[in-house]
């Protein structure tokens, strides 16, 4: 008579037995993404591999585990084979794991692209503030390559860096910081075409090189600008009563480096010397060492004292001490 023997079947033996009656002898297979691109927060096995296996639940267990937290945008997070089967055979007590694909992906938050319509505007504020040029009479023709900007999803700033623009003729290369709470995300330029239509301060005849400018020797045109970054003059205040330091044709655009203030004080003029100190008013004679324009702070010798002082030029003929 034959008699059966019963063996005592503890815990860890039954979970093999499930194990083994739920994969069989099947592996599951992990196809590794090179690149990846996922939303904040955790990162899933899902995000970043493709998964199959014998036991679909199963997999869509093991392809729903976390992996680690996403990385910041603008920055690159990197998983390799070994780390991601440690966390999976941790949490998931899987079989044996067949990967293929890449041994490490690269994750980077996911982003869209940039719109020209949130650029341009910003363009504007830019020019604005680095040129006498303002928003009526710029256009932005395009904007390069708008997709290749990766902004982030969700609430953000995009704001104007404080690194200078780089203006040219009818471009500008412009910088931009992405920022959330304070703190800068991710920096770009951009790069675009632009067109500035203004009015101008012109001669209006032969301005020689040398002559003092009078009220009738220019005027405003409107034009078409073309070197951004040229300092053409706008206001007549800025140029009536200077001295021309080149040549001008009719037509020609004025700008502010060709004038310069006429010189008030010659070396070797007389002049008369200010004095103020506590409501008290002394005036002298004192003979100037330098050529002097409005404004400007020249050596002169008091006749008097035959002392050298300092003296600011506030007319033509007179100097005050500071």
């Amino acid at each position: 008579m034959l008699h059966s023997v019963r063996y005592p079947v503890t815990a860890a033996v039954l979970f093999m037995v499930m194990i083994q009656g739920l994969y069989g002898v099947e592996s599951v297979r992990i196809r590794l993404m090179e690149r990846a691109h996922v939303n904040a927060g955790k990162v899933l096995l899902k995000d970043i591999a493709s998964l199959d296996g014998k036991h679909p639940d199963s997999i869509g267990t093991i392809e729903n585990l976390p992996v680690g937290d996403a990385p910041e945008f603008g920055t690159v997070a990197t998983f390799s084979r070994h780390q991601i089967e440690k966390i999976i055979k941790r949490a998931a007590r899987a079989p044996e794991i067949k990967w293929t694909g890449a041994p490490i992906v690269q994750i980077r938050l996911r982003s869209r692209e940039a719109k020209a319509e949130e650029i341009a505007p910003l363009l504007k504020d830019i020019l604005a503030a680095a040129t006498p040029w303002r928003d009526p009479e710029i256009e932005i023709l395009s904007i390069k390559n708008p997709e290749e900007i990766e902004l982030p999803y969700g609430v953000f700033d995009l704001r104007i860096s404080r690194r200078s623009p780089v203006l040219g003729r009818g471009r500008i290369l412009a910088p931009f910081d992405i920022v959330r709470e304070g703190r800068i995300l991710a920096s770009f330029w951009v790069t675009a075409d632009v067109r500035v239509r203004a009015e101008i301060l012109a001669a209006v005849k032969n301005i020689p090189y040398r002559k003092k400018i009078d009220a009738d020797d220019i005027d405003s045109v409107l034009t078409e600008i073309e070197d951004l970054d040229a300092a053409f003059l706008r206001d007549p205040g800025e140029v009536i009563g200077k001295i021309s330091k080149r040549s001008f044709s009719p037509g020609d655009p004025l700008t502010r480096d060709s004038f310069e203030k006429p010189f008030l004080v010659k070396s070797g003029d007389t002049v008369n010397l200010r004095l103020e100190r506590s409501g008290l008013v002394v005036n002298s004679q004192a003979r100037a060492e330098q050529d002097g324009r409005l404004d400007q702070v020249i050596r002169v010798r008091n006749l008097e004292f035959s002392s050298v002082l300092k003296a600011k030029v506030t007319g033509r003929g007179q100097v005050e001490i500071p």
